[in-house]
């Protein structure tokens, strides 16, 4: 098992493991995502063509973490809001095991890595967005072992995108019955 950085030749089984783990068309876009600026995929992977997991993160520019929440903008602590307007704050905006691969540890290993580069390129507060719906793993132990603390609850946060159709949810029951669970740690 390897870590590295993305390249463009992982693009077909990043795409396939994200369409897997969120739904169809999650990351319709992941080139671009991948080359933005304060960007960072990490992937996980067996050999030349076994992808196993992938993490993608952000260092979110200033006053960015609204536009990244989709407006859904919670109360924010005052150590959140102050990393969000200096362009401080890290975001664990995915990661993904595949299901042959789970309890392995590997997205254990893969946020522990993401977190070092995060704060590696300036981050000094990190959060980190879970999907949880009834057939997703609940991830709470794991993150309390790494020093997250949950802190908030985003009950309808990809409800509008899901219900538009820009992407279809693997764990989509007639509605949306997914909820964002977002965990916070400060690094300084």
């Amino acid at each position: 098992m390897r870590f590295d950085l993305y390249s463009a030749r992982w693009q077909g089984h990043v795409t396939a493991l994200a369409d897997e783990a969120f739904g169809q068309g999650y990351f319709s876009r992941l080139s671009e995502l991948a080359a933005e600026e304060g960007a960072a995929l990490i992937i996980g992977h067996e050999g030349d063509d076994e992808l196993l997991c992938f993490a993608f993160g952000s260092v979110l520019p200033a006053d960015g973490l609204r536009d990244h929440l989709e407006g859904q903008l919670p109360d924010l602590p005052g150590d959140i809001l102050e990393a969000d307007q200096d362009g401080a704050l890290g975001v664990i905006r995915a990661v993904a095991v595949s299901p042959a691969h789970r309890r392995s540890g590997y997205g254990t290993k893969l946020i522990g890595l993401m977190h070092d580069r995060l704060v590696g390129m300036g981050a000094d507060k990190l959060i980190v967005c879970f999907k949880r719906s009834p057939n997703v793993p609940h991830v709470d132990g794991m993150m309390g072992k790494l020093g997250f603390e949950v802190w908030q609850r985003l009950p309808s946060f990809w409800r509008e995108r899901c219900d538009a159709g820009q992407f279809h949810c693997s764990d989509r029951q007639g509605s949306c019955n997914c909820e964002a669970l977002l965990y916070r740690k400060t690094i300084f």
